[in-house]
């Protein structure tokens, strides 16, 4: 369906919430004429060939505020859509979480919520989860990547993962846009060797700090 033109009269909001449309549906464009598929006929065999998308993406408004402090421990209580979480007790193997974004219900598991409820706390409402509230929360608009969580690392550095196999160095490329907020600092990405993306914030003079992060956009491409 067609994204309507915008309306004289429209508010800020309702603007920017134009303005990302038209943006994914250039990106959902780009994939969708990317992947092909073909089939040939001889005599005796049909062959179909499938050519992947140009890259896969992730798009997300990011939003961080407060400074690191202790994980908080979550026991039977509402999730934040948009928090990352980790499962530190899965109550003997009884908790599941994979109905509000996790791919497993192992301890250790990091995921960013998509829910309130969990399908269970445990036999024993055991189940544990916990987070830092200085780390970035999220509002997802696009994900074929994979698994993707964000933790706070010290002031103003943060680290996004992606489950299992990581961003490679060579076919990730990066794009996170200035808000209101990082108009009074400087934000900036990038991956390092090692798999992991990180995000760091300082103010206009380049001191490390926190805060500047506000509905942010961060876009992810991996070629393939």
């Amino acid at each position: 369906m067609a994204i309507p033109s915008r309306q004289i009269g429209w508010g800020t909001e309702d603007n920017l919430l134009w303005q990302i449309s038209k943006q994914l549906e250039q990106l959902t464009n780009v994939t969708a004429q990317a992947c092909t598929t073909t089939t040939s006929t001889s005599s005796s065999t049909t062959t179909t060939t499938t050519t992947l998308p140009l890259y896969r993406v992730y798009t997300a408004l990011l939003t961080q505020t407060g400074e690191g402090s202790s994980p908080n421990l979550v026991i039977d209580l509402p999730l934040v859509p948009g928090i990352t979480y980790e499962i530190t007790n899965d109550d003997g193997g009884t908790a599941d979480f994979t109905n509000v974004g996790a791919l497993n219900n192992t301890v250790g598991t990091f995921f960013v919520a998509t829910g309130t409820t969990p399908t269970s706390w445990g036999d024993n409402l055991k189940g544990e989860l916990e987070y830092n509230d200085a780390a970035p929360t999220v509002i997802v608009l696009e994900n074929t990547i994979g698994n993707i969580w964000f933790t706070y690392d010290s002031v103003g550095a943060y680290s996004v993962t992606l489950a299992n196999v990581g961003f490679q160095y060579n076919d990730t490329a990066l794009f996170l846009s200035n808000s209101s907020s990082s108009q009074n600092g400087i934000v900036w990405t990038y991956v390092d060797g090692g798999g992991t993306i990180y995000i760091e914030t300082a103010d206009l003079s380049g001191n490390y700090g926190d805060g500047y992060l506000s509905r942010n956009t961060l876009e992810i491409r991996v070629y393939n």
